[in-house]
């Protein structure tokens, strides 16, 4: 007779040692309670208390969704008691769930890997958090219950990785996974402007950094897309120690210095996790001139922030205009773009063309122009895509012809070649747009996308990962590509993962969608699946997915075969 297959749940409590040297017999009494809680909840969920020893307990369940809802419940419940308990004093599980074969002895004792592997898992789940193996995500397919991948896990004593999920819908506090996923850094950037460093002890430069940095952080607010703390209030001298507040990715650092009747002023944008700098800022004026430089030295570093932090490399190249009415339509034209709606798209179309008539003779307006029918004709935001792509070559061979640099013309030429079948051309466009600015974001996204479509899909990934790296906060597209990347090369759970999470930020990413249900479908995931094409349907009413699908020029017939069987599997390419 072979052994039965148990869903496993391992639970235990997080800093139980700090919590009884803290106060011993009001974590006792806590723990009490919870045993209470637990073998009660265990035994409504249909499962088996297998023990309870100290502050871990190990249960077994029939199906995989009584382990969870069991395990939502305890976390709930328990929740609920910690209202009234001083934060220091609160017990939280850290909980892991897998399932596998197990064997029982006589005496009851069970035996088998998927409790190892569980206890494993549970030991990397956030405070407070709930963690799942693939297994168990596989097996339970319900899509109620919201996970994210944490991607492929090396766990203590288990010789294969596994692939673990998180439920995303408990207060867990914290990211304690040994091996955290690279983030898709997707959010809006945020920085912290911290008091500006005077490096003397003349109370006469005290007003003069007040000042200076009030109009900076006054720019830095306006500014769409960047979030800002403001600490300049906590002091006028900052030590070698800086720190930032929590949850804060840059800081804004400056400092002031007089020396006889001259003054410097200097700023840098330092990246917190990685303290690289990012960007560096000098300025000099007389000691009675620094309301003549305060508008330049604010527009600067706002300017900078612009460029390193939300619009990237095009921004760099575009500041080269010198015309300000100009780099303003430059700038509202890509921040409407990127917004990733129709309004946005029509809103950046009528600014880009207004440019390209303004100065004829300057490549940036045709250029951009050609780039903003691109992107309407890839994302169906045009009504006519083959006269879409038509202008968009039009427009960035005449940028070329006005001697653009920036390796946007090149690159969108490539595009549109792509688009026609001819991946050859479109390699050989991509070089020449990366031996033209090979810093830019952009081309080593394109030339990923373009990988895929040929079925070279870790070479693809390599590319779209280039491009995050240069791209400190990502449009939507890179990772979009990336989970389409992941499909191409059967990494369904890696596709749907990258997916959601690109969801999460742009919930209306149709492509995303169209990723996640064919991944989902691929899996087996049948129920989640079914429910994703649903919301496709829901959000895209006048969606036409077998035009999405042939529309995208993949040049094997055998990924246009396999996202067909599995769209159709979830209901979709009939709408």
């Amino acid at each position: 007779m072979s052994d039965p297959v148990v869903v496993a749940l391992n639970a235990d409590i997080v800093s139980y040692s700090r919590l009884m040297a803290d106060d011993a017999q009001h974590t006792a009494t806590a723990l009490r309670k919870v045993r209470t809680v637990v073998a009660d909840e265990i035994a409504a969920g249909g499962g088996s208390l297998l023990n309870f020893v100290g502050d871990n307990f190990m249960a077994v369940f029939n199906r995989p969704e009584q382990a969870v809802r069991t395990a939502i419940t305890i976390t709930n419940v328990v929740a609920v008691e910690n209202a009234s308990i001083a934060e220091y004093l609160r017990l939280r599980f850290r909980m892991g769930i897998d399932m596998g074969p197990v064997h029982i002895d006589k005496d009851g004792s069970h035996l088998g890997d998927a409790l190892n592997i569980a206890a494993r898992i549970q030991s990397i789940a956030q405070p407070g958090g709930l963690s799942i193996s693939g297994e168990v995500f596989r097996a339970l397919d319900e899509p109620s219950f919201r996970f994210r991948s944490n991607g492929m896990q090396r766990l203590k004593n288990i010789p294969e990785q596994v692939h673990v999920y998180d439920f995303a819908d408990l207060p867990a506090e914290g990211d304690t996974a040994p091996n955290p996923k690279r983030p898709l850094s997707l959010g809006t950037p945020s920085v912290a402007v911290l008091p500006m460093h005077i490096a003397s002890d003349a109370d006469s430069l005290k007003p003069i950094a007040a000042f200076l940095l009030s109009d900076v952080v006054s720019g830095l607010i306006n500014l769409r897309n960047l979030d800002v703390v403001d600490v300049t209030t906590s002091g006028g001298h900052v030590g070698e120690t800086e720190q930032a507040p929590p949850n804060v990715r840059y800081m804004l650092l400056s400092g002031i210095l007089q020396a006889g009747s001259r003054i410097r002023l200097w700023a840098q944008i330092r990246d917190v996790l990685t303290q690289s700098v990012l960007w560096v800022g000098k300025w000099d004026c007389s000691d009675d001139g620094f309301f003549d430089i305060s508008d330049a030295l604010a527009t600067d570093i706002v300017r900078a922030f612009e460029i390193e932090l939300i619009v990237g490399e095009p921004a760099r190249v575009y500041q080269e205009l010198g015309n300000p009415e100009a780099i303003a339509k430059v700038y509202e034209g890509w921040y409407n773009l990127t917004a990733g709606t129709r309004n946005g798209w029509n809103r950046a179309n009528e600014l880009f063309r207004e440019l390209r008539a303004d100065a004829p003779t300057n490549a940036v307006g045709p250029v951009l122009y050609a780039f903003t029918q691109w992107m309407g004709a890839r994302d169906g935001l045009v009504n006519d895509r083959a006269e879409a792509f038509e202008e968009a070559r039009a427009n960035a061979q005449h940028g070329l012809d006005l001697g653009d640099n920036t390796g946007l013309s090149a690159m969108i030429l490539a595009a549109v070649e792509l688009e026609g079948g001819d991946a050859d051309a479109a390699l050989e466009g991509i070089a020449k747009a990366k031996i033209l600015r090979p810093t830019c974001d952009l081309t080593w996204a394109m030339e990923g996308s373009i990988r895929r479509y040929l079925g070279q899909w870790e070479q693809a990934v390599v590319l779209i990962d280039q491009a995050m790296d240069l791209s400190p906060v990502n449009k939507p597209w890179y990772p979009t590509v990336l989970a389409s990347s992941y499909y191409v090369g059967q990494k369904f759970e890696e596709a749907a993962a990258v997916a959601e999470e690109v969801l999460e930020h742009q919930p209306k990413n149709i492509e995303a969608l169209l990723v996640l249900a064919a991944s989902q479908s691929h899996l087996g995931l049948d129920r989640r699946a079914q429910a994703t094409g649903a919301l496709i349907v829901d959000r895209f009413p006048d969606a036409d997915t077998s035009q999405w699908l042939l529309s995208n020029p993949y040049q094997d017939d055998e990924f246009v075969d396999r996202w067909r069987h599995d769209l159709e599997s979830a209901g979709l390419l009939s709408i």
